[in-house]
């Protein structure tokens, strides 16, 4: 077996038939897929979501574990969960100080709050 023949072939056994395809096509050729095909792949692919985002407001409450802030990047109140994690760089806050804190986006739960 020719040397570039064990090449393709290791291609097509660990990449699959999908991602060979369009690598392999040649500049001005077209690919294998319709062009509906081809926007039906990239228009069903999951949407990414930030996985942390920053809140920045007044602290307006603390309500045991957690923090309701309201203001500037919060235009309603949010509640962030604090737990023994959560890093205070600055000193704990009160209720009336402007905070910012780092919240990962699917459960709430502040990193940092400064």
């Amino acid at each position: 077996m020719k040397p570039f023949t064990k090449f393709c072939l290791l291609i097509l056994v660990m990449g699959g038939f999908q991602g060979v395809l369009p690598g392999l096509a040649m500049e001005g050729e077209q690919s294998a897929q319709a062009p509906e095909a081809r926007q039906e792949i990239q228009t069903n692919s999951p949407t990414t979501m930030p996985r942390y985002v920053n809140v920045e407001g007044t602290l307006q409450a603390i309500q045991g574990d957690l923090f309701i802030i309201e203001g500037a990047s919060a235009e309603q109140q949010i509640k962030i969960q604090v737990g023994q994690d959560t890093a205070f760089p600055n000193g704990q806050k009160e209720p009336g100080q402007p905070v910012s804190a780092l919240v990962s986006a699917p459960d709430g739960h502040a990193l940092i709050i400064r």
